[in-house]
């Protein structure tokens, strides 16, 4: 192969693939991106064999071919050499040649036969989703998928189910996640029904990169789902994501709301920027806030037995017993970043969860276990 392309269009196409590689595998050859020309251009593609990507430009090529070269160390050189024109070629697939000015690189590559395949074949024969919908979606549940460390839980909660339904003749799109310890529901309506059946999980990776890939704002993003898989399409980059084969637990009595009988209303800024204080002060050990819920107010007290302690005193509508509970400020505020004007906050008791909503509206609801010592 051989062609000849602006150091910035590249330096673009491999910042966008750089997540879609596995840098930890046995299989040396999920590190590389696969570069291959044509007549249309250059492609450079890459697969982690969960999550795989291809974006394409437009260049001027000399020669078709292809090659497989190190992702991460092609992008760190490319990423550091001169805004001009390069001039790329390989050898007799095993070394890649970059030129620019006076600047020469001489890459080590591999045979580019020995690359998995991917297939993008579906990607028109998906629902439409909006890009914009589906990353508000994300924003707001991806906090409670756990992470690979958290080994202790289930390997279907490492990612988000996705399902649909229709209420009162409105359909819509739902994701839900949760870590055992919190649950996190956002929806979002639609103007058409769209069958998922008992819904699809995507792993948190893959949800981390689309989510990267509509940050980007590219012209003619959308997402498209069918009941197997999920895609990201623009103009020049098309994404897809293998899923999580399994079952998700049963959450819907738990976020419903006439379950909590106790309920507060709060300014979401001031309950934020108070347990923000208190969450400064709390310790690893115990990293949590006790929450007193009674007439007129919500009071927050935060002791560490090495710095001191504090308490905050905020108003608050309270309806019902007056209420005694810990929980881990960090859950309370991942959720109220995304709610603006008054918080509602419903509780079952003393030793049960709360649930939070955004005042008046249930399309984003957030649950939360309390902390037992």
């Amino acid at each position: 192969m051989k062609c000849k392309i602006d150091k910035i269009y590249l330096q673009n196409m491999l910042s966008k693939v750089q997540g879609f590689t596995e840098k930890k595998s046995t299989l040396p050859i999920l590190s590389h991106v696969l570069l291959e020309t044509d007549e249309h251009g250059l492609t450079v593609k890459a697969t982690d064999l969960h999550t795989s990507i291809e974006v394409k430009s437009k260049c001027e090529v000399d020669e078709f071919g292809s090659c497989a070269i190190n992702g991460k160390s092609f992008f760190e050189v490319i990423r550091e050499l001169p805004d001009d024109q390069l001039q790329i070629w390989t050898e007799n697939n095993s070394k890649a040649h970059i030129v620019v000015g006076k600047f020469k690189t001489h890459m080590n590559v591999m045979d580019p036969e020995e690359y998995p395949a991917i297939d993008l074949s579906d990607v028109d024969n998906g629902f439409l989703l909006d890009s914009l919908s589906f990353k508000f979606m994300v924003d707001r549940t991806i906090f409670s998928i756990p992470v690979s460390a958290e080994s202790d839980t289930q390997y279907t909660l490492g990612g988000a189910l996705l399902t649909s339904g229709s209420v009162a003749d409105k359909p819509y799109i739902e994701m839900v996640t949760t870590d055992s310890r919190r649950l996190s529901v956002s929806r979002h309506v639609i103007a058409e029904v769209f069958d998922m059946g008992s819904g699809i999980i995507i792993p948190r990776k893959g949800l981390q990169e689309l989510k990267r890939l509509i940050d980007n704002k590219e012209d003619e993003s959308k997402i498209l789902l069918t009941k197997d898989s999920i895609f990201f399409s623009s103009a020049n980059t098309t994404a897809t994501v293998r899923l999580i084969d399994g079952k998700f637990p049963d959450h819907k009595s738990i976020i419903s709301l006439g379950s909590y009988p106790v309920y507060s209303r709060i300014s979401a800024v001031s309950l934020l920027n108070a347990l923000k204080v208190c969450s400064a002060m709390v310790s690893e050990i115990s990293n949590c806030v006790k929450f007193t819920f009674s007439k007129g107010k919500i009071l927050l007290y935060a002791n560490n037995p090495d710095q001191g302690d504090v308490e905050i005193p905020l108003d608050a509508e309270h309806e019902g017993e007056e209420i005694e509970i810990n929980f881990n400020p960090r859950y309370f505020i991942d959720c109220l970043t995304h709610i603006e004007g008054d918080a509602e906050i419903r509780l079952k008791g003393s030793h049960g969860p709360c649930l939070v909503t955004s005042f008046g509206m249930e399309d984003c609801k957030w649950v939360i276990m309390p902390m037992r010592f």
